[in-house]
């Protein structure tokens, strides 16, 4: 085969390639269905879980953390004692 050829044939199966990752990544049922709006309200209902999580994240050893550590399963690759 001749270099030019083989130049076209690259080309070819590069923006065959191309087309085919841009097209069947994305799924446009997904997109125009319903998108759920969210609203202050619905923020502001989940508060009390946001004030938790960041609670215990910063300051693990308060007592109110205890029970949700106590009702996860401990993995044998991190540590038991946090």
């Amino acid at each position: 085969m001749d270099k030019k050829l083989e130049r076209n044939i690259i080309w070819s199966l590069a923006m065959i390639l191309i087309v085919l990752g841009l097209t069947s990544c994305v799924s446009s049922a997904s997109l125009t269905l319903n998108p759920k709006k969210i609203t202050t309200l619905d923020t502001v209902a989940n508060m009390p879980s946001i004030i938790n999580v960041l609670g215990c994240m910063f300051a693990p050893q308060d007592p109110s953390c205890d029970k949700e550590l106590k009702d996860k399963p401990i993995s044998a690759l991190t540590d038991s004692d946090y």
